[in-house]
Order: C-alpha cells, then sequence, then structure tokens
C-alpha cells in the first residue's frame, strides 16, 4: 500500500527540512569553543617606556587561546646597568583600577645583557583566570647610586579579555 503525503503533508515536510537545513548552516557559522577564549592583547601601543637610568621597557600581554594571560617584556639597556626583571598580572576594574591577582615572579637571574644594543626579553608562563579583562605589568630590580634595592613599577601591556 503506498501513502501520499497530501497536501499539508508536503508543506509539513518542506518545513521541516528549511528548518533542518537553517539550523545546520547556521550552527556551522556560529558554533563556538565549548572552551573559553582569549582576544585583544599586544604590546604597549606607545611603544617603549622610559625609566631609571637608561632603561625602556615594552610590556606586552597575550592569552593563550584558554584561560591563560601570559606576558613578555622586552628592555633596552644601553648603559647595561643591572637589573632584575619581574612582571605582574592585573585585572582592569570596571571603574578602570587594577587589582593585582597574580605575580609572574622574576626572572631569576640579574641580567645587564651581552647583546650590543643592550637588549632583554622576558617571557613569563600563564597564570589562569576567570572572565575579564587583564594586563601584564612590567617592572624590575636594580641599585641605586646609593646601593640600595629599589623596585622600579613599569608599565603596562596592551588589554587581554578572557570570555568564554
Amino acid at each position: 500500500m503506498r501513502k501520499t503525503l497530501g497536501r499539508q503533508g508536503v508543506k509539513r515536510a518542506a518545513a521541516t527540512l528549511t528548518i533542518v537545513g537553517t539550523l545546520l548552516a547556521t550552527g556551522v557559522t556560529v558554533a563556538q569553543s565549548a572552551s573559553a577564549n582569549t582576544g585583544g592583547g599586544g604590546c604597549r601601543d606607545k611603544g617603549y617606556a622610559g625609566e631609571t637610568y637608561g632603561i625602556s621597557e615594552l610590556p606586552c600581554s597575550r592569552g593563550d587561546g584558554s584561560r591563560g594571560v601570559y606576558g613578555e617584556t622586552n628592555y633596552k639597556n644601553p648603559n647595561k646597568v643591572s637589573i632584575f626583571p619581574c612582571a605582574q598580572l592585573l585585572k582592569v576594574n570596571s571603574d578602570h583600577t587594577t587589582t593585582q591577582v597574580g605575580n609572574f615572579g622574576c626572572l631569576g637571574k640579574w641580567l645587564t645583557s651581552n647583546k650590543d644594543d643592550g637588549s632583554i626579553q622576558f617571557n613569563t608562563s600563564a597564570i589562569g583566570v576567570s572572565n575579564g579583562t587583564y594586563v601584564v605589568q612590567a617592572g624590575y630590580w636594580e641599585y641605586d647610586p646609593n646601593g640600595n634595592l629599589v623596585y622600579i613599577l613599569g608599565a603596562q601591556g596592551t588589554p587581554v579579555q578572557v570570555f568564554g
């Protein structure tokens, strides 16, 4: 026995095919990973920040594509002053203030740079965070002319957004 769909059956079948086709097409174009994402980031947009004794730094904030933020700081140290590079992770609050949420620590050794241009690079590991906006802040330890150990709190990289 052969069944026919009839006029209403054909309309329902066409509507169902249209809905399925639309869902498949849209699902392919707007589907996002179930894991978190990061966006933005980058190096300080005003270039190197001048600090003490001719040292300048260029901090960068980077997302790892998941829930982590890591930093990269480039230093120019033409006078080859001995420094101990460090970095912190700051969360940007809704009122545009920042709160330290992580410490990347320090490079682990005093550097004067063995390169002709005095350049030094300090790359950090990632720190896992929750949704929000974050920046990497650079700094370094050095001895002042009186022999006192001082921390020079430096510039910040471009913000990274963590979402998802």
